[in-house]
C-alpha cells in the first residue's frame, strides 16, 4: 500500500462527499492538480510552471482537467478579483498549498472559508515539518535558499503550522486536526473541535520550531495515518 499523501486525502473526500468544486492555491507544476478529479477544478498560482505535454497527457489520463480553469495571479488578487465565481455554488474542497508562511497561508485559509459550503474541506500541505530547516520561517523558498540553512535538503515547509495552531486557538466552529504523513496534512472542516488550544495571537507569532518540537501532537491535534480510514466513515454524504 502506498504511504498516505494528500492528494489521496483529497481524492477521498471528493468521493465520500460527492464533492464538484474544487480549488487550489500553489498549483506550480501541477503535479497534484491534473491528478485530482473533480466536476470543476480552479487552479491559482502566481506562476504556473505546467508544459502543454504535461497538459495534454493529463487530459487522456484524466479527462476532468479538460475543464480546469486556471488563474495566473497572487491568491490575495484572485479572492479580491475573481472570487465571485464561488458565490452562487461555493467551494467544496480547497487545498492551500501556496506561499509556506504563517501569514499567507492564515490568509490563504480565511479567505476559502468564507466561501466554503457547510460540509466543505479545507486541506493544507507542510503543517507538521519534521526539522528545524524545513521549517525556518523565510519570507519565499528563494529567500530559505538564500540562507544556508545548516542541514538544509532544499525542502520548505516555512510556519505554515503556526497557521493550524492559530485556528485551533480562535476557532471555535471549526474542527481541525493534522494526519501525519506528507509533511503534514491539516484536514479543516466546520463543526465543533475536538478540543481548542488557548494561546494568544501575539504568543504563536513568538513560538518557535523548538515549542513546536516539544509539543507538536498537541498544538497540531497529530493524528496517525489509519485515523483517516476511521474518519471518512464519519462524513455525511450529499
Amino acid at each position: 500500500m502506498k504511504p498516505l499523501n494528500k492528494i489521496k486525502v483529497i481524492q477521498d473526500i471528493i468521493k465520500r462527499i460527492k464533492a464538484k468544486i474544487y480549488l487550489e492555491i500553489g498549483v506550480e507544476k501541477g503535479l497534484c492538480f491534473l491528478k485530482i478529479k473533480a466536476r470543476k477544478k480552479f487552479g491559482v498560482d502566481p506562476k504556473f510552471l505546467i508544459g502543454i505535454k504535461d497538459k495534454i497527457s493529463k487530459y487522456i489520463t484524466n479527462p476532468w482537467n479538460f475543464f480546469n480553469q486556471y488563474y495566473q495571479m497572487p491568491s490575495d488578487d484572485f479572492f479580491k478579483l475573481k472570487s465571485n465565481i464561488f458565490e452562487q455554488d461555493g467551494i467544496d474542497i480547497a487545498l492551500v498549498d501556496g506561499l509556506h508562511t504563517y501569514e499567507q497561508s492564515l490568509k490563504d485559509v480565511d479567505n476559502v472559508l468564507t466561501y466554503l459550503n457547510d460540509n466543505g474541506f479545507v486541506i493544507m500541505h507542510d503543517c507538521n515539518p519534521k526539522t528545524e530547516s524545513v521549517a525556518y520561517p523565510a519570507n519565499s523558498i528563494e529567500h530559505a535558499y538564500t540562507l544556508n540553512l545548516p542541514g538544509w535538503t532544499g525542502a520548505w515547509s516555512g510556519d505554515v503550522w503556526k497557521t493550524i495552531v492559530y485556528l485551533r486557538s480562535t476557532r471555535s466552529d471549526l474542527s481541525i486536526f493534522v494526519l501525519d504523513c506528507d509533511d503534514g496534512v491539516g484536514i479543516i472542516t466546520k463543526g465543533k473541535p475536538e478540543k481548542m488550544l488557548n494561546y494568544s495571537k501575539e504568543e504563536i507569532e513568538n513560538l518557535s520550531y523548538n515549542d513546536l518540537e516539544k509539543n507538536r501532537s498537541n498544538l497540531l491535534n497529530l493524528k496517525c495515518p489509519e485515523y483517516f480510514e476511521e474518519f471518512k466513515k464519519t462524513l455525511a454524504q450529499k
